[in-house]
């Protein structure tokens, strides 16, 4: 029941609803990637919190089994903070030939082997360990942030959504395009007709300022405004994804999430990929824990297991493809966005199409002269519209529009015929001032 509830309010603010001011595209972000990142968090949450996070193998010894239960976990809650880690060099040897685990050595200390030979018999001289360069290690501490992780990226790719609909202006629109959205057989012709008046009405007042007022700052600003808004926050999706995809990459000290996915498909052939995601998210790692004991400081070296890494190698897989498409997209989507905005051909033949609309003289009058947002709210009409619903909508509002423009043009001609007129006969009088002169 819990999880239905959940379910049920996740879909409801997530789901790609068939009313909405935004494009497929920008639809990727906000509601997929979302989805996916809230789907993993809450996973990944359950695992840390229901269950042990890591197991250990401690040396504990001693008849007394509470003692030894009692260093078991509190060997395991030491590490699963801050104890674990890897040796970056030994992930370039071969395993399970030279070492057992990638990452993992015997002893973490050793410059070589004692007693080891070479082929001819001469035995191998050991170094002394103060003359060998120590092993780098890599620790292992950011799983028990990844349900944080994929928390911040999901806000960060539902962020510019918010932006969008704080800026576009046209937020208001969504009754109005749910009015639209309707079955004629489910209404009589009475409702249907009240419902087109109520639109048109709005749908004049919204177009009016945009095809009508010649003011520059409208011409140029708030004529244009939709573009101005829909660019910066493509770009801005753009920007989420490579940047979530670089920060990704830098997380991680030992392999390249940057071809992750690429290097495990790569490898499904020989029947690798298990060490490309082992290299990056190991589920075998080493611990140290300095105690104080009966002799005095006492060092402990334990070999752990990581099963949250299991889960990891394949959520971050995933991610790795969203994320590579998600970018593909978003560069789309901004290129058929410059596109689509600066050719109005193009957009009012889509127009046509989508509303099932012929071309007429008026329709075309109408789109070219609203401007970049008056053809954005057009085309949401458009499409989330019933045709026949649309094109009785259109003609009230075109013959509103048009009737409006045509009036104001005529006011206009007549201020201009006024000022050329006062301006010919104030030249006549200078002229028969200068004559008389």
């Amino acid at each position: 029941m819990v999880l239905d509830l959940i379910s049920g309010s996740l879909n409801g603010f997530l789901k790609i609803k068939s009313v909405s001011i935004d494009d497929q595209w920008d639809q990727i972000n906000r509601t997929y990637l979302v989805m996916f990142c809230i789907l993993s968090g809450t996973i990944m949450t359950f695992k840390q919190n229901l269950g042990s996070i890591i197991h250990c193998i401690s040396d504990a010894r001693g008849d007394d089994s509470s003692f030894a239960d009692a260093h078991a976990t509190f060997v395991q809650d030491y590490c699963a903070a801050q104890g674990l880690y890897t040796l970056k060099e030994v992930y370039d040897k071969s395993w399970p030939d030279e070492i057992p685990y990638p990452g993992i050595l015997q002893m973490k200390t050793i410059g070589c082997f004692p007693g080891r030979q070479f082929k001819n018999g001469t035995p191998i001289q050991c170094p002394d360990e103060k003359d060998l360069k120590p092993f780098t290690t890599v620790y292992h501490v950011w799983y028990m942030f990844v349900p944080f992780y994929f928390c911040a990226v999901g806000i960060a790719f539902y962020f510019p959504y918010t932006v969008f609909r704080h800026l576009s202006g046209i937020y208001d629109i969504k009754p109005m395009l749910n009015s639209l959205a309707l079955d004629i057989g489910a209404y009589t012709e009475e409702d249907i007709s009240r419902r087109i008046d109520n639109v048109s009405r709005w749908l004049y007042i919204k177009l009016d300022p945009y095809m009508n007022n010649m003011l520059p700052y409208t011409q140029i600003v708030h004529k244009h405004s939709i573009f101005y808004t829909v660019m910066l926050v493509k770009v801005m999706y753009l920007a989420t994804s490579v940047s979530i995809f670089y920060a990704t990459h830098r997380i991680f000290d030992q392999g390249n999430f940057a071809l992750y996915g690429y290097d495990v498909l790569m490898s499904i052939p020989q029947e690798t990929s298990y060490k490309v995601m082992d290299t990056i998210f190991p589920k075998m790692v080493g611990c140290e824990i300095n105690m104080w004991g009966r002799t005095g400081e006492q060092s402990e070296s334990l070999l752990c297991v990581l099963p949250q890494n299991i889960g990891n190698q394949y959520f971050f897989l995933i991610f790795w493809f969203l994320l590579i498409l998600t970018i593909l997209s978003n560069c789309i989507s901004v290129i058929v966005t410059i596109f689509r905005f600066i050719f109005v051909s193009g957009s009012y033949k889509r127009f046509l199409a989508t509303s099932l609309l012929n071309h007429e003289e008026r329709y075309k009058l109408v789109f070219t002269h609203v401007g970049t947002t008056g053809r954005y709210i057009l085309l949401l009409c458009a499409d989330h519209s019933n045709p026949k619903i649309f094109e009785d909508l259109l003609e009230i509002v075109c013959s509103l529009l048009i009737a409006n423009y045509h009036k104001r043009k005529r006011s206009r001609d007549k201020g201009h015929s006024r000022a050329e007129g006062v301006g010919t006969k104030g030249r006549h009088g200078l002229s028969f001032v200068d004559s008389t002169v």
